[in-house]
């Protein structure tokens, strides 16, 4: 196996010491021995890493081109720097190209981060593409089912095999539990706690709701239903978990109920809570805010 395959998951165990370095890992020649560090500067003559020692210190090395075999560059800040906010297109390509080192921690979250602004600054056809991206990188079988439901909704033919592969969790989700915490979640948003707690305490609520722990455990929602008034992160966090249920009822229904749970989306929120809003949105489909879509000065900014 060439070196630099077995290398590069090699990188992911360095520190992270500051947002204006990349992951390198510099092949010298002569050398089996690779020097993995992050990235402080370089010119034409000379590369300098910052090494990370035992006990967590540092050590900056220069090294002269001519010693170099190879530089390896998980990410590249020069790259990142290069993406042109009218131009999509290049994010897109250049997530796939991170995509394929995702082993690497930098590199899939680069990866996430521009296959989000793709999604939302190109068309319908480059849409499509970053959102397939992200669902490839998704972490856990409700992120991928959240993606697999933004796809479908914001595909223009809506495509339903974008919603063929449910999360496995879901199998294991009895109907009408996913059916009574949806209630109980939308009395909660409603300020009717005691009502929530009823359902709450029912055996089959209480006794399967560790089969819904990766959406919302039952501690959470035994505080959530002692609160009167939410706070903005308790209300976004009952959403995400309605959220989240309503998209495993929608991969569970298969293709043929697929555009009518959709359709019923907007019973999540219902008379009584807040004024609607869309279960899906292509500014808070990942963790990265879009539109801070320019990176200048080690820092992801708004053009």
């Amino acid at each position: 196996m060439h070196l630099r395959s077995k290398l590069l998951p090699l990188v992911a165990v360095c520190v992270l010491l500051s947002s204006y370095a990349s992951a390198a890992v510099v092949i010298l020649k002569g050398s089996n021995q690779p020097v993995m560090g992050y990235l402080v500067k370089q010119d034409e003559r000379t590369v300098t890493l910052r090494e990370v020692l035992p006990g967590g210190k540092a050590r900056e090395t220069t090294f002269n081109r001519s010693q170099i075999d190879e530089l390896i560059v998980t990410v590249s800040r020069e790259l990142l720097a290069g993406l042109d906010p009218s131009q999509p297109s290049s994010y897109l390509e250049y997530a796939e190209e991170l995509a394929e080192k995702q082993r690497d921690p930098e590199a899939r979250e680069a990866a996430v981060r521009l296959y989000a602004i793709a999604a939302a600054r190109g068309d319908d056809a480059l849409r499509r593409s970053a959102l397939l991206g992200l669902i490839a990188l998704a972490r856990t079988p409700a992120e991928e089912q959240r993606l697999r439901t933004a796809a479908y909704l914001f595909d223009s033919a809506h495509d339903e095999s974008l919603l063929s592969s449910a999360p496995a969790v879901a199998a294991s989700l009895p109907r009408s539990l996913i059916d009574d915490v949806l209630t109980a979640l939308r009395l909660i948003r409603q300020g009717r706690g005691t009502q929530a707690r009823l359902i709450l305490e029912k055996p089959s609520v209480s006794g399967e709701a560790a089969k819904i722990s990766s959406v919302i455990t039952l501690d959470e929602l035994a505080e959530l239903s002692g609160v009167t008034q939410l706070s903005n992160q308790q209300l976004h966090r009952v959403l995400r978990a309605e959220t989240a249920l309503e998209e495993i009822k929608l991969g569970r229904s298969g293709s043929g109920e697929a555009v009518g749970e959709a359709a019923q989306w907007s019973s999540v929120l219902r008379p009584g809570g807040m004024t609607p809003v869309p279960a899906v949105s292509l500014q808070t489909l990942t963790e990265f805010d879009p539109t801070e879509c320019v990176f200048r000065g080690g820092k992801w900014v708004k053009p």
